[in-house]
C-alpha cells in the first residue's frame, strides 16, 4: 500500500499525489490519500490548506486511522521519533528530487513536497485524464473558457497574497517583479501573433494599477469560479507566463498545445537554494 500525505494549497496537493500515483502504477499497488494534515493548521511552521484534489477524477480512497499509523510509524514511539528527528534535520523537506524514490516499493508513506516532474513524467497521459474537472464547468467559467479557446490566450499568472503580505513567506519565496512580467510579455510578443492575455491573480487590482498588460487583456475572476477551474481555465491558454507558484505551474504543465511557450521565474526560491528539478527543459526561465 501507499499512502500520501496531503499538505499545502492545491498545486502543491497535485505534486504528491503525482508522485504517489507514479509509484502506485510502477509497483503495482494500492494507493490512499491521508487528508488528516489538512485539517490541522500551522503544524510544524506549514499552512494548510482545504482538501481540493476531490474536484479531480483521481483515486480518492482515504486511508484509515489504522492504516496511517501502520505505515507512518511502523515502530510506534521509536518511528515518531525518527520521524521528528529526520524532519527537524532535512532542509529540502522532500522538495530536492531524489531518484532513489523511484525505486522504492513495499509498503509506502509517502511525506514530503515531491516538486520535480521528473517523479511523474513516465504516466503523463495517466494524470492528464485524472487530472480533469469531475463536474462541468460553472457557467461563468465555461464563458472564459469559450474566450480562451477561441483567440490565441495566454495565461498571466501573479501570485501575491500570502507571497507580498507574510513576512516569512516573502522571505523564502520572494515575488515576481513586474520586470520579469514584461520581459515575459515581450518574450511571447516575438512568439504569438496578437496575442490575448488572460490574467489569473488573487489581487486583480493590484495588477491593474501595476502592470500594463494591455487594452484586451481578460481579467479572470467572478463569482461561481472555484479555484480548481482557475487552474483548468490556465491549461486550456495557448501559451502560459507563470509565477514562482505550483498552482500556475500545474496550469502550465496540464496545458497540451505541443507548441506552447511557457514561461517561468528564477530563482524559484530566495532563501532556498538547492535545485528543485522544478522546471522542465522546454520551458523558458527569466530572472524574477
Amino acid at each position: 500500500m501507499i499512502i500520501v500525505n496531503l499538505k499545502g494549497g492545491t498545486g502543491n496537493q497535485m505534486f504528491q499525489y503525482a508522485c504517489g500515483r507514479a509509484l502506485s502504477l510502477k509497483n503495482k499497488d494500492v494507493l490512499k490519500l491521508d487528508t488528516a494534515g489538512l485539517d490541522r493548521a500551522n503544524v510544524v511552521g506549514d499552512i494548510y490548506r482545504p482538501l481540493a484534489l476531490d474536484a479531480f477524477n483521481i483515486i480518492k480512497e482515504v486511508a484509515s486511522n489504522e492504516e496511517i499509523k501502520k505505515l507512518k510509524y511502523p515502530y510506534s514511539l521509536i518511528s515518531k521519533g525518527l520521524r521528528y528527528l529526520s524532519f527537524k534535520l532535512s532542509k529540502d523537506k522532500n522538495t530536492l528530487f531524489n531518484p532513489k524514490v523511484l525505486a522504492w516499493a513495499g509498503d509506502i508513506y509517502l511525506d514530503g513536497y515531491w516538486q520535480s516532474p521528473r517523479y511523474f513524467d513516465d504516466i503523463r497521459e495517466v494524470l492528464l485524464k485524472e487530472l480533469t474537472l469531475a463536474a462541468p464547468l460553472s457557467p461563468k467559467a465555461e464563458e472564459f473558457a469559450k474566450r480562451i479557446t477561441g483567440s490565441q490566450a495566454v495565461s498571466l499568472h501573479v501570485r501575491r497574497g500570502d507571497y507580498a503580505k507574510n513576512p516569512k513567506v516573502l522571505r523564502d519565496f520572494g515575488i515576481c517583479s513586474t520586470k520579469y512580467y514584461k520581459q515575459a510579455m515581450a518574450q511571447v510578443t516575438e512568439k504569438v501573433s496578437s496575442p490575448t492575455y488572460f490574467v489569473f491573480s488573487d489581487d486583480i487590482d493590484w495588477v491593474k494599477q501595476n502592470l500594463p498588460v494591455g487594452e484586451n487583456a481578460v481579467y479572470v475572476k467572478g463569482e461561481g469560479i472555484t479555484d480548481v477551474e482557475e487552474l483548468v481555465l490556465m491549461s486550456l491558454c495557448q501559451h502560459n507566463i507563470i509565477a514562482n507558484s505550483s498552482f500556475s505551474w500545474w496550469g502550465a504543465w496540464l496545458n497540451q498545445n505541443k507548441d506552447k511557450t511557457v514561461i517561468a521565474p528564477t530563482p524559484w526560491f530566495d532563501t532556498i537554494t538547492y535545485d528543485t528539478n522544478l522546471i522542465p527543459d522546454t520551458w523558458i526561465q527569466l530572472p524574477k
